[in-house]
């Protein structure tokens, strides 16, 4: 069974992916593991906001016609 993936699955993958290097980047220099979960939750949240501003910006006004 072929599924159907969109746009916001493949951005939803890709900032698993961003937070997943993030946080395995900072453990491998030595960073705090607070710092290191932080900063991969940080990088979840600014891909989600962008992309809520994204998905925002491209929305049809209904009322100007």
């Amino acid at each position: 069974m072929l599924r159907r993936y969109s746009l916001n699955h493949v951005v939803a993958l890709l900032a698993l992916v961003l937070s997943c290097a993030s946080y395995l980047m900072l453990h491998r220099y030595g960073v705090p593991e607070k710092v290191c979960v932080g900063a991969a939750i940080l990088s979840l949240l600014v891909v989600a906001i962008f992309w809520s501003c994204v998905l925002l910006g491209t929305d049809d006004d209904e009322d100007d016609s």
